[in-house]
């Protein structure tokens, strides 16, 4: 180790207010992109308002340009040139822009909507981190643009806002990389992350359309149809109908949006081979084909359970694929109220959140990747156990063998996010049972808390306008956490509290 980098080092182990100020001018610098971005978004709804012929709502988005403009100019005159940051500063930026964008995109539903900040700053989150939860009682009688933005921050959310930050803003150097996996993403699909980037954008525009086409087709009015296959790709929940998809009463039109809904569970890598390759569909790979058997088992789970409570065996496989397939893929759209549910439905549903869908797609929750790999830890562990100790044993996922400190790096990842994950979905039921009417069971209590941390977005009766406050605080948190994965928030938190120090 050179002189100077042992020094920075010290200084770095001692707090020094000058590594401090070092480590805050990179992530502020990094931040000027996200004000950019977040304006030309603004700016494109102010115009679209005027298009749609709602101009009255133009100053909610125009207001929201202003601000992130003048905070882009500040910083870029402050900090001239991003400068080059590392992981953890990357997973910084990503914890702070899930906070910064939604408080911008506040001001539109305070202005249009007549929201308080709260209620706003809550479906701003919602839509920006793909969980669909709503403050919004009627959404058909919202205008146009306000049904737009909030299905627009639910595509642009389920892609990321980093991966849109580094797509208009790439520059040369390891810094994109980086940002890249700030948001919890780890395979390429080509071999430089630049081509790598552009192709996610090309499948996404393409699915989406696609999506469109599938839902006109089967029946869904175009406007209708934009939206929700932009919400189902980036399996967000908000809908422009109260009662969701349950409004059409159309079973082509829950099939169209099953099929848009599990194309977004789906990692971008597995479509693309899929794509470029149509014989690689025979050989799926093994997260892949983890994901379609809990579809197939937690469907006929929850088919099993809601026919002995209220019989009709086709009606109760009809509505329970839809919000089991809804719930693994932590989209949120919804067929029926799922309010009055029995507890051993709603734990099904909420384990299919916790879940979630495939790494590397647009889904929430803890992913079926680190599911398989912790089943294959135990299965390893019980082979280990049950061997002679001379036995060579190794950890086989799909048609790979994994090496011994990638196995110990990734349960240590697997086994701290699950960890952290659970223990955060406990406090928050102990949290939120203090807080809710009499009236709601334990089973309700950890379902929506699940709903929230899962980005799935089902929603029952104690998630309205009308729940305490810190009801709406608890899911704000939820929802942060859950779409960032934890690690980010933790970081950040541990940053606030003891500095920069090491």
């Amino acid at each position: 180790m050179s002189t100077a980098s042992s020094i920075y080092s010290q200084l770095e182990r001692s707090g020094s207010k000058f590594v401090a100020y070092r480590h805050i001018r990179i992530i502020l610098s990094n931040l000027t992109g996200l004000f950019a971005v977040t304006a030309i978004l603004m700016a494109v709804m102010t115009a679209i308002s005027f298009m749609l012929g709602e101009g009255y709502a133009a100053p909610g988005f125009a207001v929201s340009f202003a601000v992130s403009g003048l905070a882009a100019l500040a910083l870029k005159i402050a900090f001239p040139v991003p400068e080059e940051l590392e992981l953890r500063h990357a997973m910084l930026v990503a914890a702070l822009a899930y906070l910064i964008v939604p408080a911008v995109s506040t001001i539109p539903f305070v202005m249009v909507e007549q929201m308080s900040v709260l209620d706003a700053f809550f479906e701003a989150i919602s839509g920006w981190s793909c969980t669909g939860l709503t403050m919004i009682t009627y959404p058909e009688q919202s205008t146009h643009i306000i049904q737009l933005f909030r299905s627009v921050t639910e595509w642009i959310g389920g892609i990321g806002v980093i991966l849109l930050m580094v797509t208009i803003l790439i520059r040369p150097g390891t810094s994109t990389y980086i940002m890249y996996q700030s948001e919890a993403r780890k395979d390429k699909i080509k071999p430089s992350i630049r081509s790598t980037i552009n192709m996610i954008w090309f499948l996404y525009f393409v699915l989406t359309l696609l999506g469109v086409a599938l839902l006109v087709i089967a029946g869904m009015p175009v406007w209708d149809s934009i939206n929700h296959s932009m919400v189902a790709i980036g399996t967000g929940g908000f809908s422009v109908w109260s009662d969701s998809i349950a409004h059409y009463q159309s079973i082509p039109i829950e099939i169209g949006t099953l099929i848009v809904m599990i194309l977004g569970a789906l990692p971008f890598v597995f479509i693309y081979k899929s794509v470029k390759n149509p014989k690689s569909l025979w050989a799926l790979d093994s997260e892949v084909k983890a994901f379609f058997i809990i579809i197939v088992v937690g469907v006929s789970l929850l088919t099993i359970e809601n026919y002995l409570q209220h019989g009709q065996f086709f009606a109760s496989l009809r509505i329970s694929a839809y919000q089991f397939i809804s719930g693994l893929t932590t989209t949120g759209l919804s067929t029926t109220d799922i309010t009055g549910w029995s507890h051993s439905a709603l734990v099904i549903l909420s384990i299919a959140g916790i879940i979630g869908g495939c790494a590397g797609s647009t889904s929430g929750g803890l992913k079926v990747s680190r599911i398989v790999f912790l089943i294959k830890e135990f299965e390893l562990w019980m082979k280990r156990t049950l061997l002679p100790r001379n036995a060579i044993v190794t950890l086989k996922i799909g048609n790979k063998r994994l090496a011994e400190d990638l196995v110990r790096k990734e349960l240590s990842e697997a086994a701290l996010i699950s960890f952290l994950y659970l223990v955060s979905i406990l406090v928050s039921v102990m949290i939120l049972s203090h807080l809710v009417a009499p009236g709601y069971d334990l089973s309700t209590i950890v379902f929506q808390v699940c709903s929230a941390q899962g980005n799935v977005g089902l929603q029952t009766a104690i998630c309205s306008p009308a729940m305490h406050w810190i009801g709406k605080v608890l899911f704000i948190v939820n929802m942060w956490i859950g779409r960032l994965e934890i690690i980010p928030v933790t970081l950040l938190i541990r940053y606030m509290i003891k500095g920069f120090r090491i």
